[in-house]
């Protein structure tokens, strides 16, 4: 199985591992608790308005200061009763226990009757334990009632109050809820009574879950004894629901709910309002069924899956904590705003145990993926043993090292190619660039990589080699071909597959070299043997005519002299200038620039004699050090002098000067002849040329001095410059490194 199978193969096992998880939990209900935690937290965090036309009538602290003890007269009741009949309530659900007849029912019945729409609680009665049946209030009460309702309120296995049933009764759900039966008064839709199920039992139908307003203490409530003693205006009773209970510490029947601020429970009466407000609002909190529950799970499961598979370390952490975050928000969003609880836990279970069981998957198959490379490095090249520390470190202290020796040998091999006299550019088989050398881009001149690949896009490519999207395919062995680059620059291409093991792919490498030299080098030599066999065989050829058919009018011999010595000048020069061509510069030795041109001076005395010419070159104390050959050199100052004499006018005087110009030492010889023309200025030191000024004045030549002195001063690391001077004349400027 190749590396990529078993990652895939890994992952598939994560994901069913992590989705078969979450599944269970959420069609097993293991995580209730949890979830029930979470969505009480997000209750208390919902806010909710509180129905104001839901009232509550308290039986506090101090009303029972003002009454008295606990149970007050039932003429109390009536009383009430008729303060919110004149007040014109639109219903009154009183939550208080009339089991046993006691003085003043027939009063508090006719109070009952002439509201009219007064609701009484039915509870459970219990014997040994066990539910044995139905509590009524007393029959005097019952029927003067609007309305029965029962007033059970289902807790939770963590004991928290979190709904009810609508409907509920002793062998048949014929009670309606205590705050539902109000609200039917009020108007509100009837819920129809159930069938009954089985005998002797408690049955219970239409379940509903309490989306409660908000803690203890949301409702509006009066205190029983303001209400009793009219300090309570009626307008604000006048249309309310009415609800009258207890809600004194030690008397009210409190229920721990969602909302508790500080674990404080709800009183019974106030979990009937929510009950009611609910029910008017029709807001009522719907539960996801478990198979929704599982299918959220593995949703969520395969979607963080599938991003944990392309991200990596850090990135998978912060995915998977944003990941569960945004399921709680999810499930907060669905209860606000659609009333409807998706318990997030099984989701969440599965994105938690799905992160770090790839990321151990993973970590595995780095780890192996080492060792395997770590294996074969030393099989390569031996790396120290890493001790003293645990397996992992031990592996990433190895990679370190080979990394670094990596490194190293990729610095050497990038060195190495930019230093190599010739071009390297190497292309993908797709065409896009790798590698381009600085010899290659100067020789394209190119600088960015799209512009070295326009460069060999217009560089023109001969047949055979054929182009895919311009560039030059790979051939089927190695080939070398001259090509001339779109700046016109002369380029031997070497062309060559570079296989790559990774991909099974040939990347194309080719090799640049300029052949601008060799190109100069062979016109050079092209001119040498043009000129060579013109101006050396012209005087040869008039040599043998001369002796064939001697003239009769002028003597032979001068004429002989004078043809075999231009031919021997002109090998002589040639000799000469192929001898600078092949010195050598090991054996360069310190020699005094000043001593030479007056050696130079002296080997020309004669021919500056005949000219009517002087030298003119200050006395110098000091030496002027240059490493070089003195023959060279001595040559090169003789030709530039030779020249000044020649070129300048009859008794003029030639300069010579020294100067030192940093690193170099500058000899400059000027005369004071006609000067050189602009236009003549750019062949000076082109072989074989001769200025059009010289062959007007007769001056003999052949064109080979100045390159001479040109290649002297090349192969001495200097170089040779024609100077203007302002007040005419010519100036030739030789500088030389000082040694």
């Amino acid at each position: 199985m190749s590396p990529r199978q078993r990652i895939v193969t890994e992952w598939w096992l994560v994901c069913l591992l992590a989705c078969a998880l979450g599944i269970s939990a959420a069609l097993g209900s293991w995580l209730w608790r949890a979830d029930l935690a979470l969505h009480d937290w997000q209750q208390s965090r919902t806010p909710r308005q509180a129905d104001p036309d839901v009232v509550i009538v308290a039986i506090d602290e101090a009303s029972l200061t003002s009454i008295g003890r606990w149970p007050w007269p039932r003429q109390l009741h009536a009383t009430l009763i008729d303060q919110l009949s004149d007040a014109g309530a639109a219903g009154v659900a009183l939550d208080l226990m009339f089991a046993e007849p006691g003085e003043g029912d027939i009063a508090l019945a006719r109070a009952i009757a002439r509201n009219g729409k007064v609701v009484l609680p039915v509870f459970q009665q219990e014997r040994d334990g066990q539910i044995s049946g139905e509590q009524m209030p007393v029959g005097a009460l019952v029927s003067k009632a609007a309305a029965l309702g029962h007033i059970q309120m289902e807790l939770d296995p963590d004991g928290i109050a979190r709904s009810v049933y609508l409907r509920e009764g002793w062998e048949l759900a014929r009670h309606v809820q205590f705050a539902a039966a109000l609200w039917q008064l009020a108007g509100g839709p009837a819920i129809p009574v159930g069938t009954r199920v089985s005998r002797e039992q408690w049955q219970r139908a239409d379940w509903l879950r309490i989306p409660f307003v908000g803690p203890p203490g949301s409702f509006t409530q009066y205190s029983y004894v303001d209400v009793l003693t009219g300090a309570v205006p009626r307008e604000r009773l006048r249309g309310k629901l009415v609800l009258v209970g207890a809600t004194a510490l030690g008397l009210s029947d409190t229920v721990p709910v969602p909302t508790s601020a500080l674990h404080r429970p709800m009183p019974g009466v106030e979990v009937h309002a929510n009950v009611l407000t609910a029910l008017r609002a029709g807001t009522g909190l719907r539960i996801a069924s478990p198979v929704a529950q599982a299918l959220l799970a593995a949703i969520a499961c395969l979607a963080l899956m599938s991003v944990l598979a392309r991200c990596n370390a850090r990135a998978g952490l912060l995915w998977t904590l944003g990941t569960l975050a945004l399921l709680v928000l999810i499930c907060g969003v669905l209860m606000r705003s659609g009333m409807l609880w998706m318990g997030p836990m099984p989701a969440l279970l599965a994105c938690a145990v799905a992160w770090p069981l790839w990321s151990w998957r993973r970590l595995e198959a780095t780890q192996r993926y080492l060792d395997e490379e770590l294996s074969a490095l030393r099989d390569e090249s031996p790396v120290p043993a890493v001790r003293g520390l645990d397996p992992m470190q031990q592996r990433l202290q190895l990679v370190r090292r080979a990394a670094h020796t990596s490194r190293a040998l990729r610095k050497l091999i990038e060195d190495t190619v930019a230093h190599l006299p010739v071009g390297v550019v190497v292309l993908r088989p797709d065409g896009q660039l790798v590698l381009a050398n600085a010899k290659a881009r100067a020789l394209l001149a190119a600088s960015g990589d799209g512009a070295v690949l326009e460069a060999l896009r217009a560089t023109r490519w001969p047949p055979p080699l054929e182009t895919r999207a311009g560039l030059p395919q790979t051939p089927a062995a190695p080939m070398q071909i001259a090509v001339q680059s779109a700046a016109g620059v002369p380029m031997l291409a070497s062309f060559s597959a570079l296989d790559d093991v990774v991909d099974a792919s040939s990347s194309l490498v080719i090799g640049l070299a300029d052949l601008s030299a060799e190109r100069a080098a062979q016109q050079s030599r092209d001119d040498t043997l043009r000129f060579v066999s013109h101006d050396l065989r012209a005087p040869l050829a008039s040599v043998l005519s001369l002796i064939d058919a001697p003239p009769a009018d002028e003597p032979l011999l001068p004429r002989l002299r004078r043809h075999t010595a231009s031919a021997l000048e002109l090998a002589d020069e040639l000799f000469r200038l192929a001898r600078i061509e092949a010195a050598d510069p090991a054996r360069f030795e310190p020699v005094d620039l000043r001593a030479l041109c007056d050696e130079a001076c002296d080997e020309l005395w004669a021919q500056a004699r005949t000219a009517n010419c002087r030298f003119d070159m200050p006395p110098y104390g000091e030496e002027w050090l240059v490493v070089g050959s003195s023959e060279l050199l001595r040559r090169a100052l003789i030709n530039l002098i030779g020249n000044a004499i020649k070129y300048g006018e009859p008794g003029q005087t030639v300069e010579i000067g020294l100067q030192r110009e940093e690193a170099f030492i500058a000899v400059r010889i000027r005369d004071h002849g006609p000067g050189i023309p602009v236009a003549e200025r750019g062949g000076l030191f082109q072989r074989f040329k001769r200025l059009p000024g010289a062959l007007a004045r007769g001056i003999a030549g052949h064109g080979l001095g100045l390159v001479m002195v040109r290649t002297v001063a090349e192969r001495h690391g200097g170089s040779v410059a024609f100077e203007a001077p302002g007040d005419g004349g010519s100036c030739f400027v030789l500088r030389l490194p000082a040694a």
